[in-house]
């Protein structure tokens, strides 16, 4: 078993004890008052997370289940894709799997897909959406997607469909600002909850295109999360336990406030990158990712070593970490700095780290 304090997997990530005490409590009737004034501060929560007026509809489903919410009711025909690492290419496929035609920028690995290339392939391509992933959780790259937002928006009836899975809760996202028509996190990333969530949160102008389409589904129809989420209900069941445990860590963000948590997120990743650039040379480490584009949930390290052992070493010790993912399965591994942790916490465990790692 894994101590408290002591998980850093990039996704799902560590519960604190009182978080999942809020989910003891007994179930309640998910058509009552109680049930209505539980979401109605919970959506005030999200809202202010994922910065807008909108309301946020909470899914009892993985963040795939969101993203595919945002295709089924936002993508019509041909969408551009940006793709930044793994969750790129699997927000592409689930695309493809609603029958959507997508063209692929890709980034080199470690980068972002330059501003300039995706405005020319926007004006040539005849795009009804496109799709982006602002923390790309296989490298962790971030993406400029409030420049991105810019670009999109000048080709009118084109739709912005972002994946926040693993920013949401660790930066800034502003989506009316910014000019994005859907953002999709979940729960077991940076607002640090047990998996079983996702949240949506879509624009006027997303509405009125889903209610153009014939083929939204039914669970994952957006217009329905629209009728009850205005009634502050789910259209179908709830995780109601899960929804005990959201109360509970948004009353939590509200306290620490997002300004202090995007700032602890900033300085875990400094401290991470700082520890990279000192011991990289002697343990056969380097960076997977560009400075200018790292995400402060995530960080991947490249290794010249087996990376297996180092991973089955850690876990020896108490620490759990992410091994690498794609094609970069073999030579890097990920720490996840999000969620509840802390400096001390993660100086802690790279402490650990430095010993269990071979010297060259």
């Amino acid at each position: 078993m894994i101590d408290a304090g002591r998980f850093f997997v990039p996704g799902p990530t560590e519960v604190r004890p009182e978080v999942l005490d809020a989910m003891r409590r007994p179930l309640i009737f998910h058509r009552n008052a109680d049930m209505e004034a539980l979401m109605q501060r919970a959506n005030a929560g999200l809202r202010t997370v994922f910065g807008t007026m909108r309301a946020v509809h909470v899914i009892t489903g993985s963040g795939t289940s969101g993203l595919e919410m945002l295709i089924r009711n936002g993508a019509t025909k041909r969408v551009l894709s940006i793709i930044h690492g793994d969750f790129g290419e699997r927000f592409a496929k689930i695309a493809e799997a609603c029958g959507r035609d997508v063209v692929r920028l890709r980034s080199v690995p470690g980068d972002v897909v330059p501003l300039d290339q995706i405005r020319d392939a926007l004006k040539i391509g005849g795009f009804d959406s496109v799709l982006a992933t602002h923390s790309e959780t296989a490298l962790g790259v971030r993406a400029d997607i409030a420049g991105i937002a810019a670009l999109v928006r000048e080709h009118e009836g084109c739709l912005l469909l972002v994946d926040a899975v693993s920013s949401a809760g660790a930066m800034r996202i502003a989506m009316d600002d910014w000019g994005v028509d859907g953002v999709v996190s979940a729960s077991q990333k940076a607002l640090a909850l047990p998996p079983g969530l996702a949240f949506a949160a879509v624009s006027a102008r997303f509405v009125a295109r889903a209610k153009g389409l014939t083929d939204r589904g039914t669970y994952l129809d957006v217009l329905r999360y629209e009728e009850f989420t205005a009634k502050h209900q789910s259209p179908t069941t709830p995780a109601i336990s899960l929804l005990f445990a959201l109360d509970r860590q948004m009353a939590d963000v509200e306290r620490e406030t997002l300004a202090t948590r995007f700032a602890r997120h900033d300085s875990m990743l400094a401290a991470c990158s700082a520890w990279v650039d000192e011991k990289g040379a002697a343990l056969g480490l380097s960076h997977m990712t560009k400075a200018a584009h790292r995400s402060p949930s995530v960080t991947c390290i490249r290794t010249a070593g087996k990376t297996a052992d180092v991973l089955v070493a850690m876990r020896e010790l108490g620490f759990e970490l992410g091994g690498g993912q794609g094609d970069f399965t073999g030579n890097t591994f990920r720490v996840g700095h999000m969620g509840d942790h802390t400096v001390p916490g993660m100086t802690a465990m790279l402490h650990v780290l430095e010993r269990v790692l071979p010297k060259r």
